[in-house]
């Protein structure tokens, strides 16, 4: 059963729906569908036709686009909170990611039609939803500006502290493997292993197995802009 009290307390925590109007948020959640799935279970595939707007309700994603050699490249990943979905669904385009839970979890699916009755009936919802647009437009340009950093290790820190941000996590440990990071970050495993090591040995992460824990934000934040 949808608890509405309980999803709406936790998506305050989410800054966009956080900062859209109190009907607008009634409103909306009235229209969600509670689905969950398995851990690496898709919500949907690059290429699929768009059927709604998922959010997070916990357990967490990651966000995969097919590079030009037919390979899947994780983009990012984002825990509670996290809505996707609207810019295909608004454009009436095809899906450009597929979303694949990386743990058990727990999701509100708002299908295309009562999305639609909604915006009929309150035309100038359609802003709500460009917000959405906006805020995923900001990380997804956010990413690709850290790719861009010099410097293998600076790239490093500055994902780790966007995925601290957002991403599923466990307690305080940001929940990949050095695979994944690897990826994120275009650039091969022994480098990353080194780097990793080397923000250990200075006492600014934790490392353990499949998970990241970071020790001492600031001074994360000053090994970058130095």
């Amino acid at each position: 059963m949808l608890d509405k009290g309980y999803n709406q307390k936790l998506f305050q925590e989410g800054r966009w729906f956080s900062r859209r109007s109190e009907r607008f948020q009634r409103d909306l959640l009235e229209c969600g569908i509670p689905k969950t799935f398995d851990a690496w279970e898709t919500l949907y595939h690059y290429g699929d036709p768009a059927n709604g707007i998922f959010a997070v309700l916990n357990g967490g994603v990651q966000i995969t686009a097919p590079a030009d050699d037919g390979q899947e490249f994780v983009l990012h990943r984002e825990g509670a909170g996290f809505w996707i979905g609207d810019l295909a669904l608004f454009a009436d385009a095809p899906r450009l990611v597929s979303i694949v839970t990386t743990q058990e979890t727990d999701t509100l699916f708002f299908p295309n039609s009562r999305v639609a009755k909604i915006v009929k009936a309150n035309p100038h919802y359609v802003r709500e939803f460009y917000a959405l647009t906006q805020e995923n437009m900001q990380t997804a340009l956010r990413i690709m500006a850290n790719l861009a950093v010099t410097g293998s290790e600076k790239r490093l820190v500055l994902r780790l502290l966007h995925l601290d941000e957002g991403s599923s996590k466990q307690g305080d440990w940001i929940v990949v493997s050095q695979e994944e990071l690897a990826g994120m970050i275009a650039v091969s495993q022994p480098t990353l292993h080194r780097s990793l090591h080397r923000l250990a040995d200075l006492g600014l992460i934790e490392l353990g197995y499949g998970r990241v824990r970071l020790k001492d934000k600031q001074a994360l934040i000053a090994n970058c802009q130095t």
